[in-house]
């Protein structure tokens, strides 16, 4: 950190803060090349925010209108599905893409038929295939051209992924979870999976993309279910200076990422997709597997960027044999980062909620 450009002209009481922060984030991460890049490029964005935006990092007051919890841990995640759960029912236009993907005969006509009933679908594809995530030499301006440029499987798996994302909206009422930081730090964790799969040297990169976006899916389900356990895991991770992760082993007994797996399994979702939710954050699992070893990188390298849920300040650990067995350079992974937030906050502007 000490080796940030121009640390010389920085504010030395906020230079201290923010390497205070850091070092506060990366409490419980090993050194290695790869962390201490993260570092330096978390001290820039924290100093900055600092500086810009100071309320982000004071203690927000205790919500008045959640109890607290009671304390009853459910027995599994479906009894937790079961007991507290209200998932939003799949849309018309998810069902019929499920059922062209599992669908031998289908072709590429097929899918974009289907594409073209959801006007709102139909458009955040179009501005996809024509964002700097792609870059294709010509304007995309039909479903059909779209579906044909970026592949079937890949523009099957994008319109599942922006759909099935769509769903998660703030519920009314306090919520614990700033849901534009969950969007931000979904779409960030795809869009560096995707970058990361492509320097490693897989075809089917859009894949690692819609793995990315929903692998926080379960996160969000513990956070909008019940209020006051949300509270409770949010207390115990901020406070304590532990990991979400570690909160939720401790008061639940599993963790969001197991939960998720669940959730997108009972929804026929592709395997890959079921795996990199569950995955990410168990390292046997993504040391062996692809899908979860990837979205498992991405989803600590995009906290440590700055897209971080706001939930703890400790952002967990990142597996040193997972990160050997997808065989990238730190000089790789530092080519990656120049660029890429704009391309984030692209994809955020296309696919915004809101």
């Amino acid at each position: 950190m000490q080796e940030v450009e121009h640390t010389k002209t920085l504010n030395p009481q906020i230079k201290d803060a923010a390497v205070k922060y850091v070092k506060q984030m990366f409490s419980l991460a090993s050194d290695s090349d790869l962390i201490r890049l993260l570092k330096k490029e978390a001290f820039k964005h924290i100093y900055k925010k600092m500086v810009v935006e100071p309320d982000e990092f004071m203690v927000k007051p205790r919500p008045a209108d959640i109890e607290s919890w009671n304390g009853k841990k459910p027995q599994d995640p479906r009894d937790f599905l079961k007991s507290k759960v209200v998932l939003p029912s799949l849309p018309q236009v998810l069902l019929e893409i499920q059922k062209v993907i599992n669908d031998p005969h289908s072709s590429a006509n097929d899918l974009a038929d289907v594409l073209n009933k959801d006007p709102k679908l139909v458009a955040a594809i179009l501005r996809l295939a024509n964002s700097a995530m792609y870059s294709f030499r010509t304007e995309v301006d039909t479903t059909s051209r779209a579906v044909a440029l970026l592949g079937f499987k890949q523009a099957s798996s994008l319109a599942l992924g922006t759909v099935s994302l769509s769903l998660f909206k703030r519920s009314e009422g306090t919520s614990v979870l700033q849901v534009e930081k969950f969007w931000k730090h979904s779409i960030a964790c795809g869009v560096i999976a995707q970058e990361i799969a492509r320097a490693a040297g897989y075809e089917d990169v859009e894949r690692f993309f819609v793995g990315g976006m929903l692998h926080d899916i379960g996160l969000y389900v513990v956070f909008e279910s019940d209020k006051s356990l949300a509270l409770e895991l949010y207390e115990r991770s901020s406070k304590e200076g532990n990991s979400l992760y570690d909160a939720e082993v401790e008061l639940l007994g599993f963790d969001h990422a197991i939960l998720g797996g669940v959730i997108i399994k009972d929804w026929n979702f592709p395997k890959s997709l079921v795996i990199a939710a569950a995955g990410h954050h168990n390292p046997e699992k993504a040391r062996n597997d692809p899908d979860a070893g990837i979205i498992h990188i991405a989803d600590f390298m995009s906290q440590a960027l700055g897209y971080d849920l706001g939930l703890s300040s400790v952002i967990g650990v990142i597996d040193d044999e997972t990160v050997e067995k997808i065989g990238i350079s730190t000089e790789q992974y530092a080519a990656i980062l120049p660029g890429i937030q704009s391309v984030i906050d692209d994809i955020f502007e296309i696919l915004n909620p809101t």
